[in-house]
């Protein structure tokens, strides 16, 4: 079988991590009808971050999947036409190692000496605007939740993940999102061909039918996502959310 999409993701391994500076706010959202809707909404401020290890690579993911990349891939993907995406500026810093370490933090940051020996490439925050729509009933997701009060979303993951992609609702974008999942990242098969032709560093590229729930300790693989608005621009969550009641 010829794979046509591929899931771009963070490797394996949780090293090199990128973290949240103290400078990223998101709006706080707060529910009339459900006091357990209480969470964070739409991110109100640009990126700013915080680098864990000299190994600079050429995708940087933080903990909460934001996808970062160097000012050279940003020009390799323009040069090749791709579409689907915008970006955002990043600010980054590198993480200075505590004096005392905490043995739960995978990634405890350079030593204060070792800081200035590192060049920070100049990066972007890739915000995808490609669209594939809503997964299909045979995937297995189903909207399980939906309140009125506040607009939060909740619904059953899905049981086939190689039903996840619609051709028809897909928009033909090199880089887009299917939703309930805005945090998987999808690309055609020329992105992942100049991504392994480059051999950029820091990232994988798995077929969709091996995707797995994540995390796998949610009870029956559900999904909440938010709303369209916090993963995509204004205009484009509005144009695509308001038709589907997810904006």
């Amino acid at each position: 079988m010829v794979t046509k999409y591929w899931e771009l993701s963070a490797p394996d391994s949780l090293r090199g991590r990128a973290e949240w500076d103290g400078s990223v706010d998101l709006e706080s959202l707060t529910c009339p009808i459900d006091p357990g809707h209480q969470r964070g909404g739409r991110r109100i401020t640009d990126l700013g971050v915080l680098l864990t290890s000299k190994r600079i690579t050429d995708f940087i993911w933080t903990w909460h999947w934001d996808c970062l990349i160097h000012d050279r891939v940003l020009g390799l993907f323009r040069d090749n036409g791709f579409t689907g995406f915008e970006v955002k500026p990043v600010v980054a810093h590198m993480k200075i190692r505590a004096k005392k370490r905490d043995w739960c933090d995978d990634n405890p940051g350079l030593r204060l000496e070792d800081v200035a020996s590192v060049e920070i490439p100049k990066l972007w925050e890739v915000v995808v605007t490609g669209w594939a729509g809503i997964a299909p009933p045979e995937s297995g997701v189903k909207l399980i939740e939906s309140c009125p009060g506040c607009g939060y979303l909740e619904y059953q993951g899905f049981s086939d993940p190689s039903r996840l992609i619609d051709d028809m609702q897909w928009d033909g974008s090199d880089f887009f999102i299917v939703w309930p999942y805005p945090s998987f990242v999808f690309v055609t098969d020329r992105v992942a061909k100049i991504i392994r032709r480059e051999k950029l560093t820091g990232a994988k590229l798995r077929a969709p039918e091996t995707l797995e729930v994540y995390p796998p300790t949610i009870p029956l693989g559900r999904a909440g996502p938010g709303r369209l608005s916090y993963c995509m621009p204004e205009p484009r969550a509005r144009e695509l959310g308001e038709p589907l009641g997810i904006y």
